[in-house]
This record gives C-alpha cells, structure tokens and sequence, in this order.
C-alpha cells in the first residue's frame, strides 16, 4: 500500500492544475493588455502624423510652425531644394514619433520679416522631409494666411 500511496503523490495529482491555469491567465492578461496598447499607439501615431506607425510611406501632411503643409512630392537633393528655395536649407524640426519620424527642413524666414505684415506671414512657403536615402521630399503649404 505505501507504494500505491508514494506513486500517487509523486504524480502531482491535480496539485499543479491551479498554478498552471493562473500563469496561462496571467499571460493571457499581458498579451491583452500589450494588443490594446499598441492598438492605441497606431491609432493615436494615424490621427497625429497621418501615417501609421509600420508603414514605410511618407505621410500626406505635415505640420511645423502651425501651419498644414500637403505632399510628398518628388524626391530632391539638399543642393536642389537650396536652388529652388534661393537660400540655404536647414534642419527645423522633427515629425514623428522618434525614430519612426523624419526630420523637418525649410529656409524658414526670420521672425522680423514674418511679423512685418498683418497677418504675420508663415515659416516657411515649404518643408522638406528627409528620407533614409538621405534626399528631401517637398510639402507646400496648404492654403492661405
């Protein structure tokens, strides 16, 4: 009878089913929690950059200085953006959620020149957004003052 006794305690019975089904809840909360949060990231990254988070393509707006700017469009060189804005181009800014955004460039105007005029004039007419082959892709600015 011992035997019987030791050979049934040993095999654990039901003893590990509560611990199992807890660490399988547990996890299963995690994972919940973790699908949610990152659903909300990707939502909040679409409303706030207007692009979301894993896709590889320019957003359709960008906005620096308070203003909209629409695009993207054709990629340039620094030297052809410098030509065509007649002045030297200049990182302003970043748009995007860190490393999942670009950096902002534009020959903006100084303040004094902005605010000579009611109402005061934008940043910049254009922005630049440099993409990972290191050209620039243009935005013009949308609408008027």
């Amino acid at each position: 009878m011992s035997e019987r006794t030791i050979t049934h305690s040993a095999s654990g019975g039901s003893r590990g089913f509560p611990a199992r089904s807890l660490v399988v809840g547990v996890l299963s909360a995690l994972l919940a929690v973790f699908l949610v949060g990152a659903a909300i990231f990707a939502v909040w990254c679409r409303a706030s950059f207007h692009v979301w988070p894993w896709s590889s393509s320019l957003p359709d707006r960008v906005t620096y200085c308070g203003r909209e700017y629409l695009g993207p469009g054709d990629p340039v060189t620094l030297a052809e953006a410098e030509a065509f804005e007649n002045g030297v181009i200049r990182k302003v800014g970043h748009y995007g959620f860190g490393a999942l955004g670009w950096s902002i460039y534009a020959n903006p105007q100084s303040e004094q020149a902005r605010t000579a005029v009611s109402p005061p004039l934008p940043c910049a007419m254009g922005v630049y957004l440099r993409t990972d082959d290191d050209r620039l892709v243009a935005y013009t600015l949308s609408g008027g003052p």
